[in-house]
């Protein structure tokens, strides 16, 4: 059996189709129709998950959800609501339920939710370290006891974006990130974060690095994505002058400037094939050699990777080596997009409206109803970042209003940044000559790739070196 759930709802039709469907996907189920019978039930039997409904006359799932989460916190509780109460199912997300889940629903979409609680249940971070708790309600109460008051706060004064910005979240998956971040920050081994984009991978590097013994040292941080592919190397290792045409000077990389600290890869799937080699080299033999020069350098670096492609994949196609995969991959972590943790809407709309309103100077605001139901049924193609933008648009835009509304975030002033590009008509464009034109493509291209250059050469059919060929003649 893949775990065993508590079936609570006094509607028999809902309760028979719930017990049908997860008896008949490989769960052991326990159906009540009444939830004082199941606390009952609970205290002789061990259970992984409740789902129940929240209108009962014998006793609310509110009620039912503070006395499992009171006993027995180590048991995930989703909850089934109405469509039309939303605001009651983020109070609940808040109050501890794992998720909810709106009617009417299809059994697919309960079955999709119960199998991301038992995915978020069984990556436990104690198992990257080789620790296995002994009991899942005792790995529960750790990471219920620790919370989020395990990440240091990081200076205001940075400027770094990521290094202003808290790892914020409630959700399992992120408290067990947080849970687990102290013990990775306190040595040099690698580490792999992987996520799509806008999760918070860079956020959660420079957590790393400033809980680490080297925070008071250089960060570094290189976007593979946008370095020259005849350049990458130089940039990381550094060149003797004469070694290639350009070389006027001896010039340090990446590796000097990082010296003694941290060396942030962000996007590292991107690196040219041949260049990861040398990369592995470094891992392995903690040195490194400057183009053109044949006397080692010691490496006293610490890497942290990000991607967000598929790894697999990326190795299948001869992308990305799988030894220097498995080098990086002393640490690998696993950045849950914002759909997977629903919960943590609500918790990041508020630390952001405060971080926006504190940085203008602005009275404390709020989201409007209408606003927050929007935030909980939108796609979040952008991960967190998208919630950010969308957020500090709103603060602005509601000038000296206290509430922010649905008007203030959907603004028909501003372009949807998940639109396809391919979608635009020539009519878009204001008649202006070809090289005017393709500047435009090209800029609004980087824009929806946010700088990767080398996607951005996909898409319009060129090669990287031709866009920054581009964009250094209109410079000129």
């Amino acid at each position: 059996m893949k775990g065993h759930i508590l079936l609570v709802d006094d509607d028999k039709l809902l309760l028979g189709f719930l017990d049908e469907h997860l008896s008949m996907n490989g769960f052991k189920t326990s159906p009540f129709e009444s939830p004082l019978d199941a606390l009952q039930f609970l205290e002789n039997n061990k259970v992984d998950l409740i789902i129940t409904d929240v209108k009962m006359n014998e006793m609310t799932g509110d009620e039912l959800l503070t006395e499992v989460k009171e006993k027995y916190p180590g048991v995930g509780v989703i909850m089934i609501t109405g469509f039309g109460n939303i605001n009651h199912a983020v109070n609940a997300l808040r109050k501890g339920a794992f998720d909810y889940v709106t009617k009417p629903f299809k059994a697919k979409e309960i079955i999709l939710r119960v199998e991301r609680f038992f995915e978020a249940d069984n990556v436990s971070l104690n198992d990257v370290l080789g620790d296995k708790p002994d009991s899942k309600s005792k790995s529960d109460k750790t990471i219920k006891g620790n919370g989020n008051k395990v990440v240091k706060s990081l200076s205001d004064n940075d400027d770094d974006e990521a290094g202003q910005l808290k790892f914020v979240g409630e959700d399992p998956n992120v408290l067990k990130l947080m849970n687990v971040l102290p013990m990775i920050a306190k040595n040099d081994a690698p580490v792999m974060i992987q996520g799509e984009s806008g999760t918070g991978k860079e956020v959660f590097a420079y957590q790393i690095h400033a809980n680490s013994d080297r925070a008071d040292k250089p960060y570094i941080k290189i976007n593979c994505a946008n370095l020259p592919s005849e350049l990458v190397e130089s940039t990381l290792f550094g060149h003797l002058k004469g070694s290639f045409t350009g070389a006027i000077t001896d010039q340090k990389g990446a590796f000097d400037a990082a010296n003694g600290g941290t060396l942030l890869m962000d996007e590292i799937t991107e690196i040219d094939i041949n260049v990861q080699a040398k990369l592995l080299r470094v891992l392995q033999e903690k040195e490194f050699y400057r183009v053109g020069s044949q006397k080692p350098v010691n490496a006293d670096v610490r890497i942290i990777a990000t991607s967000n492609r598929n790894i697999g994949k990326t190795i299948a196609d001869g992308d990305f080596r799988k030894d220097l995969y498995y080098r990086l991959n002393v640490f690998p972590i696993t950045i849950p997009p914002l759909r997977n943790r629903p919960g943590d809407i609500p918790v990041l709309a508020e630390y952001f409206v405060k971080r926006y309103t504190d940085r203008y100077n602005m009275e404390p605001k709020v989201l409007s109803n209408k606003l927050m139901d929007f935030f909980m049924q939108h796609e979040w193609k952008g991960n967190v970042r998208e919630l950010d933008n969308m957020i500090h648009r709103g603060v602005i835009l509601s000038h000296n209003s206290s509430e922010i509304n649905l008007e203030h975030i959907q603004n028909n002033l501003f372009t949807d940044e998940n639109e396809d590009l391919s979608e635009s008509p020539l009519t878009d464009f204001p008649l202006m000559s070809i090289e005017d034109m393709e500047l435009q493509m090209i800029r609004r291209t980087l824009e929806h790739t946010r700088g990767n250059q080398k996607k951005a050469a996909e898409i319009l059919g060129i090669s990287d070196r031709t866009i920054r060929n581009k964009l250094k003649n209109y410079e000129e």
